[in-house]
């Protein structure tokens, strides 16, 4: 998959993947329930962690970012795609002072030590290379949130249903995440089931690491 369809899929579908958390009852009975069910958890350990400054690693239309503001949390929010940027930038005027977006890739992400957490929800579903995704997200803070779908029949629809617009989609095995860590100077310090969906993984960066390591 290029770079160049990812985004061009995502800024096709902005205001549609947007809609889906427009109501909670309403994506849960059509099946969509854990994109709650992660974006409750990543909120929560962002609260959890103290956090006063997230990273929002592929912010999409900007569901974290009321629910963190309202808690008095500043967020950055990176996204390539045109469309997603633009609704985002929508949201962040409800928290000028908090909210900011960026219109780039995870690719250009080199902060350091900039972030009290870095989040990315529904986004290691699209990378080829997540340790290296994660290793960016470990040296920009010191604590990751992130989630990944599980292999199997869901997944392999998935991959199939996006394929045909070349998007590839990945699924990570639950005794796979520790492995991801190591790779990326991370280990693993919390897992969330999201249902049959796959998993909410929180890591923390490895004890005598630096940040740029």
């Amino acid at each position: 998959m290029s770079n160049g369809d990812f985004q061009t899929y995502f800024h096709q579908r902005a205001r549609r993947f947007s809609s889906f958390y427009a109501s909670e009852p309403v994506a849960r009975a059509l099946g969509r329930g854990p994109m709650f069910d992660r974006l409750d958890g990543a909120i929560g350990m962002c609260t959890a962690a103290g956090a006063t400054h997230v990273l929002d690693v592929g912010c999409g239309s900007g569901p974290l970012f009321a629910p963190l503001a309202q808690r008095g949390i500043r967020v950055t929010g990176i996204e390539p795609a045109d469309n997603m940027v633009a609704l985002a930038n929508e949201q962040a005027k409800a928290f000028p002072d908090l909210l900011t977006v960026q219109q780039r890739g995870w690719e250009d992400l080199d902060e350091v030590d900039t972030y009290d957490v870095a989040v990315a929800l529904g986004v290691f579903d699209y990378v080829a290379d997540p340790a290296e995704l994660l290793k960016r997200m470990g040296t920009a803070a010191d604590q990751a949130i992130a989630s990944f779908p599980s292999p199997g029949l869901r997944t392999d629809l998935r991959r199939v249903r996006y394929g045909m617009r070349g998007v590839a989609v990945h699924g990570y095995p639950v005794d796979g995440y520790e492995g991801l860590a190591g790779k990326a100077g991370m280990v693993v310090a919390e897992k969330r089931p999201l249902g049959k969906a796959g998993f909410l993984v929180r890591f923390e960066r490895r004890a005598g690491r630096s940040p740029s390591s």
